[in-house]
């Protein structure tokens, strides 16, 4: 039986996205009938930002994308949207997912099938505290080193799935391991890109504006600094760049100075040559106010400005 689009009226007003999500949950039911299993799922994401998913497969299938309620929801609170658009919508979604989706999720009981995939990120450690509780990771000043397996052969954009402890136990392996397959693995799948910020502002002019447009902005006033962004090819998660060998102690030599770095968001950080003259309180208080208006929850990495000095990183104190 195929899926059909529903044109019915809207019902009354929906309070919240859990409500919202469980409308659109029963509607999809009803329009994708009982070949097909359309479950609530609750996804916890970085820094305990929780989305409000739905998934949708058929019976016999072993892998179901999940749509997140969000973008709906905000479009149904402005009333550009009714909850059977978004039930319309939402099944278009799932179909063009479905028709590109090829995974093999049989690999993921195979260490060896997914050794070479291992890749590593860094996430801010205070406001993860739950989720590393059953996590592998290692810390690093503020923030915490946990371990993805990278996929980008399933027809889709390239996903990273967190590895946890159950998972790394299945293996028969330990987090040692899975740090000394991801430190080769990394810089080689996702590749470090170190740019001048004019540079990168004009490759992004057509992208959504984010935290390195407000940082420019302020940083303007600091008589025209150099400034360098340092993320990687994905520009997903790229703050992890910090750690592959030699990238800051390169920049260290081309720039003759030691770095300040500030952390743009878990994507990206910013490197300024301390030789520019920075007032380091001034870069920490710039960092938190930018964390505060333009940084998205999920995004947020630190509110600390580190520095590059004699081959380490270490925390400012301002």
């Amino acid at each position: 039986m195929g899926i059909v689009l529903d044109f019915k009226e809207t019902g009354s007003l929906i309070r919240d996205i859990r409500e919202f999500r469980g409308e659109v949950t029963e509607g999809l039911k009803e329009l994708c009938g009982p070949e097909y299993r359309v479950e609530e799922r609750d996804v916890e994401k970085n820094n305990g930002i929780t989305f409000y998913g739905i998934s949708i497969a058929e019976k016999d299938e072993t892998v179901a994308p999940t749509i997140y309620m969000e973008p709906f929801f905000r479009e149904y609170e402005r009333g550009t949207m009714t909850v059977i658009e978004a039930e319309n919508e939402i099944l278009r979604c799932y179909t063009k997912q479905k028709c590109s989706m090829d995974l093999d999720i049989t690999m993921f009981s195979d260490f060896e099938k997914v050794k070479d995939r291992l890749t590593f990120r860094l996430i801010n450690s205070e406001r993860n505290a739950g989720t590393l509780r059953d996590v592998p990771h290692r810390m690093y000043l503020d923030m915490a080193l946990v371990y993805t397996v990278y996929i980008d052969d399933c027809g889709m954009m390239p996903g990273n799935v967190l590895i946890r402890d159950n998972l790394m136990n299945s293996w028969g392996v330990d987090e040692e391991t899975l740090y000394r397959h991801a430190s080769l693995n990394t810089p080689v799948i996702k590749k470090p890109v170190i740019k001048g910020l004019p540079e990168m502002l004009i490759e992004i002019l057509e992208e959504k504006e984010d935290s390195r447009e407000e940082m420019q902005n302020v940083l303007n006033s600091e008589s025209g600094m150099s400034m360098y962004i340092l993320t990687n090819s994905d520009r997903f998660y790229g703050d992890a760049v910090i750690l592959y060998p030699d990238v800051l102690s390169d920049l260290r030599e081309m720039t003759g100075s030691d770095l300040y770095l500030l952390p743009s968001s878990v994507h990206e950080f910013i490197a300024i040559p301390c030789c520019e003259g920075a007032d380091e309180e001034g870069l920490i208080n710039m960092v938190r106010s930018v964390n505060r208006t333009s940084v998205t929850e999920e995004d947020f990495l630190s509110d600390n400005v580190y520095i590059y000095k004699d081959g380490h990183v270490t925390i400012c104190q301002g």
